[in-house]
């Protein structure tokens, strides 16, 4: 890992701030098609952010990401793009990881890599909140204060999102 400038340090964590502010109103969206557009848009900033931070798996998992959301967001469901994104992403932890935070960023982006593509609603929300707490354990170690405090609020902004969903499926089983 290389060492930044304090000056340089700080401008990484700004962009991370732009990043998780550009997340956040991603994940309240509640149209896919927004949720997963904001996403590209915060997977980008927070390559850069990552990289500046000094994992280059961070980086590479987040420029996977944008091209998963991009791939997604067309609807193109092609058969073999989840097993590709996740073998890229294996492949990456393979040749970057130096630490074990850094293979649940791994797991977190295999998991995503079947989520974005088969899941929706719901169920995309909570692959989306599962690939978060594993991404917090990469943001805790890089010390990423907008990671750490993204990571959290975006949890708690999902699993509001969620509640809804909950009672609707809980008042659906007492009417059957």
């Amino acid at each position: 890992m290389f060492e930044l400038s304090h000056h340089a340090l700080l401008w990484a964590q700004a962009l991370g701030f732009i990043s998780m502010a550009v997340g956040w109103w991603a994940n309240s969206q509640k149209n896919d098609r927004q949720l997963l557009s904001g996403n590209l848009i915060a997977s980008s900033l927070t390559a850069v952010h990552l990289g500046l931070l000094g994992s280059s798996l961070g980086m590479f998992n987040q420029l996977l990401n944008l091209l998963r959301f991009a791939t997604c967001r067309t609807r193109s469901h092609q058969r073999g793009l989840p097993a590709l994104f996740s073998s890229i992403a294996l492949l990456q932890g393979w040749i970057f990881a130096e630490h074990w935070s850094e293979w649940c960023a791994v797991a977190s982006a295999v998991l995503m890599s079947f989520a974005l593509f088969y899941s929706s609603g719901a169920k995309l929300r909570s692959a989306i909140m599962i690939s978060n707490l594993l991404n917090l354990t990469l943001s805790v170690y890089l010390s990423s204060w907008s990671g750490i405090v993204y990571q959290v609020v975006t949890l708690l902004i999902l699993t509001r999102s969620l509640i809804p969903h909950k009672r609707a499926q809980r008042f659906d089983e007492q009417t059957a």
